[in-house]
């Protein structure tokens, strides 16, 4: 069988780029306007602001340059490229459980594991703070944003079903 690539829509990536770019100029402009000024909190707050969605903004123009898939559903298991902590390939054995819940008012699919810091153990650096992040706020160690991905949703849960059935019995 071949692989399911399914990509991030483009659209969506154009808009929190140029979200970024706002809030980019926002810390900017804060820091420019108190430049100067005995102002220590705004002048911090603009330079965390400049880091923040700097590091956004490069690594949305990054994807929306290099096109790579955001998820590919193989026989083998889910690659997750779909965020900047994208956990990359879980293999079908790994996988505890999959489902879908809302956070704050957005879809996600959610991969739990056997071993729950898999994903933790794989990365390194900001990466890794960052799932750490995660995994206190949640009970899945993989979680993907729905609504960024371009592909319907009933096709998603029809596809991932079909394979993670078809290893497991691969694997009996």
């Amino acid at each position: 069988m071949n692989d399911f690539v399914i990509m991030l829509k483009n659209r969506k990536i154009i808009m929190l780029s140029f979200l970024s770019i706002m809030f980019l100029l926002l810390g900017l402009l804060l820091i420019i306007l108190t430049w100067g000024e005995n102002m220590i909190f705004p002048q911090v707050l603009g330079i965390l602001i400049v880091l923040i969605f700097g590091f956004c903004l490069i690594y949305y123009v990054k994807v929306l340059v290099a096109k790579e898939p955001a998820l590919v559903i193989s026989n083998e298991g889910i690659t997750d490229n779909s965020s900047y902590i994208g956990a990359g390939l879980v293999k079908w054995n790994e996988i505890e459980n999959i489902d879908f819940f809302e956070m704050s008012g957005q879809l996600f699919l959610g991969i739990a594991t056997y071993d729950r810091d898999l994903i933790i153990n794989r990365m390194s650096g900001m990466k890794r703070i960052f799932n750490r992040m995660n995994k206190g706020l949640l009970n899945t160690q993989v979680n993907i944003a729905v609504k960024n991905l371009d592909c319907p949703i009933d096709e998603l849960v029809e596809v991932i079903n079909n394979r993670w059935q078809g290893a497991m019995e691969k694997n009996k």
